[in-house]
């Protein structure tokens, strides 16, 4: 597929992704058995912590510059926050869509034709409800956003 061709997929699935969501609050319906984890009722959850999932997990595709059809990088706190194309919405807000219907990461790239090597790993069950939970508090820069 041409650099041009996996973009304006990325970014059709993107507008998707973000669209399928409604505004009816938290994503919980559908978490992948999050539940209640890090909802807006629980403790605040630290951008550092969902920094680390992020680079563990995102960053393999989210750097700069992108990779492998990633529209965007999510290296920094502002990256998150940034508008979402030309909406009121921000990339946290396709985030929260994105893997709370565990369309991201994307392990579909392990197959055929892309077989991506090494694989791209899911997130685990914990690593879903820390990055969840930051995105359904309103990924607000809690604790601080330069991150060691």
């Amino acid at each position: 597929m041409t650099p041009t061709r996996t973009l304006a997929l990325s970014l059709l699935v993107s507008v998707v992704v973000l669209s399928c969501g409604d505004d009816s609050g938290p994503a919980n319906a559908g978490d992948g058995g999050v539940g209640d984890a890090g909802s807006s009722g629980g403790a605040p959850i630290p951008f550092c912590a969902a920094l680390n999932v992020i680079r563990g997990k995102c960053q393999r595709c989210h750097q700069t510059p992108p990779r492998d059809g990633a529209p965007v990088p999510f290296l920094t706190y502002a990256d998150t926050q940034a508008q979402y194309y030309m909406t009121d919405k921000k990339w946290s807000d396709t985030m929260l869509a994105a893997v709370g219907k565990d369309f991201m990461p994307d392990v579909s790239q392990n197959e055929p034709p892309t077989n991506r090597t090494p694989p791209v790993e899911p997130l685990t069950a914990s690593e879903k409800a820390t990055l969840m939970g930051w995105l359904q508090q309103g990924a607000k820069p809690e604790g601080g956003a330069n991150c060691p």
